[in-house]
């Protein structure tokens, strides 16, 4: 964000990718377009970008196959496709998403299912336990602000009951759970790239697995139904897949950006997670006031510090607090309720809350295969323990850029902020 005539603006969209884009980009992305090949497949000069770039997030991540995507939604649609899902199936995943996630479910023809969270608003292997059915297809983990939750007990359930686990790490890049980076849990993993992401190319993602067969499937489904030959010509020989292609392919030109950005990636998360370490001292030395996070705090890329009050109350409290006392140091600090965080909240979708399809009839809950599920409720109240935590929950977004004393203002505004706002709790 631009500086306000208050001063230096922190904001819950800061997009902290955007701030080091320089010359490196630019010029990579002229290399491309000087070759005049920004295709993946074929080219006057082929720069082989986004395979190079497939190879180094893999490394990065620690898996064996990555397939570079258009988004981390048409990465989704990909990977549920790949797995086989579709019409009489089930899908859990939990109340607090991004759209894309039930969107990808819905539009391959299956059903749904949401789970409660846990306290770190990460999927509730309790819950989810309770909502697995004889038709449940997979579970979608989804490490909503990089937090990586009890990963290990849900890939631990769906290996017992061999149901297949997909982890959507679109706000996850660069964490991780004991050691292992977030996408190498389940069978597929996916990114995204998309504007708000710590590793930008404005869009683009990518899937992520250990299982070639899986892999080739994403391939195929991701391209024009089919696997490619040596002179990038898709090949409908018995050799391989033969699917139907949804054409999301990864171009040269955001393979090229995001090779940068991947480079700057260790960088940027170092400088993260150390203004939101000195962020959550601050809060933490005061009484009511948590920081949401996840069981491996050290796993935390740092993007985004997630605060819950005892009420709604106290969060709104805080938040004007926050407003006081930024304002006195001249900065605009502004932090972003979780209701108002719209598509993120199920009942706050109201394509799934009125089960609407991508055409606009015959939605999947009016398919024969999926007639069970033509009762499920998906309006505010299924998931009780989410709905408890919204109104008291606030959300800032992790600056980057920042200089040393913009770094001591923040963690002043911050300081001030929680000494007014529990002088207005009555000193509790």
């Amino acid at each position: 964000m631009k500086a306000t005539s208050a001063g230096r603006a922190f904001s819950a969209q800061d997009w902290p990718a955007t701030r080091y884009i320089d010359r490196a980009e630019i010029e990579a992305v002229a290399r491309v377009l000087g070759a005049r090949s920004p295709f993946r497949y074929y080219g006057p000069d082929l720069q082989h970008e986004t395979d190079q770039f497939e190879v180094e997030l893999a490394r990065y991540v620690g898996s064996r196959f990555c397939l570079g995507v258009g988004s981390g939604t048409a990465g989704l649609h990909v990977a549920i496709a790949a797995l086989g899902i579709g019409p009489g199936d089930e899908v859990v995943l939990p109340g607090y998403f991004w759209v894309s996630t039930v969107a990808a479910i819905v539009n391959n023809g299956a059903v749904p299912v949401l789970a409660d969270v846990d306290a770190s608003l990460s999927l509730d292997p309790d819950d989810l336990e309770r909502k697995l059915t004889p038709r449940t297809k997979a579970v979608i983990m989804i490490h909503m602000g990089g937090v990586v939750g009890q990963i290990e007990r849900i890939a631990a359930i769906c290996r017992r009951r061999s149901i297949a686990l997909v982890e959507d790490c679109a706000q996850s890049l660069g964490a991780s759970k004991a050691g292992v980076n977030a996408g190498r849990f389940g069978d597929i993993g996916v990114f995204s790239f998309q504007l708000n992401k710590s590793c930008t190319a404005g869009e683009g993602g990518a899937i992520v697995t250990n299982d070639e067969g899986l892999f080739q499937r994403a391939v195929a489904i991701h391209d024009a139904g089919y696997l490619r030959d040596s002179k990038g010509n898709p090949d409908s020989s018995e050799a391989g897949p033969q699917l139907w292609g949804l054409g999301c392919r990864m171009n040269e030109l955001t393979a090229a950006v995001l090779r940068v950005q991947l480079g700057r990636l260790p960088a940027l998360l170092d400088e993260m997670r150390f203004v939101k370490a000195a962020l959550t001292e601050i809060i933490r030395a005061y009484p009511h006031l948590d920081c949401v996070a996840g069981e491996d705090p050290g796993g935390d890329p740092g993007t985004l510090l997630t605060l819950r009050f005892g009420g709604e109350d106290a969060a709104r409290g805080f938040q004007q607090s926050l407003f006081v006392s930024a304002l006195k140091a001249k900065l605009a600090v502004r932090t972003v309720p979780l209701t108002d965080y719209g598509l993120h909240l199920y009942y706050q979708n109201s394509s799934l809350v009125k089960k609407r399809s991508i055409c606009g009839h015959h939605s999947v809950w009016q398919r024969v295969e999926n007639e069970f599920a033509r009762d499920y409720s998906y309006a505010k109240g299924a998931l009780p323990v989410l709905d408890s935590f919204v109104s008291r929950t606030l959300l800032f977004a992790t600056p980057v850029g920042l200089s040393i004393k913009e770094q001591e203002d923040l963690q002043f505004v911050f300081r001030s902020a929680c000494d007014r706002w529990i002088d207005l709790q009555g000193g509790r």
